[in-house]
């Protein structure tokens, strides 16, 4: 697998959402994984309950009905995938969300997929930061991690709707920690290699 398309669920720097789900969703080749969300988009009517999501300016987990949310993991299970999942608990405590804590996160979860993705090049990440200082320093902590170069992408999910892909997959498991939700998880159960619990506090220790 060459790329890993990564996103979070759940917010940093707030107490009340102590679960946040990292995906990370690999394939070896996009070609197929870019259309599925304009595909499920363009099969959305523009009359009845699910005509506000034909209006969207992107599709999101959080932002669709049940039958969207079903559509699109249900055609993930059907691509030749891997899914990597790191969960974290920050326990209520509040975790600053800076390139130092956001890099010690991704880097754990990259770290996994390389060792049984030897081949990983290229990382597509929902754009997490603002200024480009934050960003650059963040690839650098990354690589710094790892030992060694990758090519860190950081997209717009509105313009490159490929990383909602990993959107879906956090926020279905995310639903399955946080409120015992057990309907969307199961979809890509067969495409989950990896999949690992953790607080915050014990992530942190790891660090050092």
């Amino acid at each position: 697998m060459q790329y890993a398309i990564i996103d979070e669920s759940g917010r940093f720097a707030d107490p009340k959402s102590r679960i946040i789900c990292f995906a990370a969703v690999c394939a070896e080749s996009l070609v197929g994984l870019d259309k599925i969300i304009p595909k499920i988009k363009r099969k959305i009517p523009f009359k009845g309950s699910r005509k506000r999501e034909k209006f969207l300016a992107e599709i999101k987990f959080s932002r669709t009905g049940d039958k969207t949310k079903r559509a699109v993991l249900g055609e993930m299970a059907q691509r030749e995938i891997e899914i990597f999942l790191l969960t974290i608990d920050t326990e209520g405590r509040k975790v600053a969300d800076n390139p130092e804590n956001y890099s010690l996160i991704i880097a754990k979860l990259l770290s996994v997929v390389r060792r049984k993705n030897l081949q990983l090049k290229h990382i597509i990440i929902d754009r997490h930061f603002t200024w480009t200082s934050q960003i650059e320093r963040f690839n650098h902590l990354v690589c710094r991690k790892l030992g060694g170069e990758l090519f860190i992408e950081h997209v717009d999910s509105q313009q490159n709707s490929v990383v909602s892909l990993a959107d879906f997959v956090a926020g279905a498991v995310r639903e399955y920690y946080e409120d015992k939700n057990e309907i969307w998880k199961p979809l890509i159960g067969k495409r989950i290699v990896y999949e690992k619990k953790v607080s915050w506090r014990e992530l942190r220790q790891q660090k050092r």
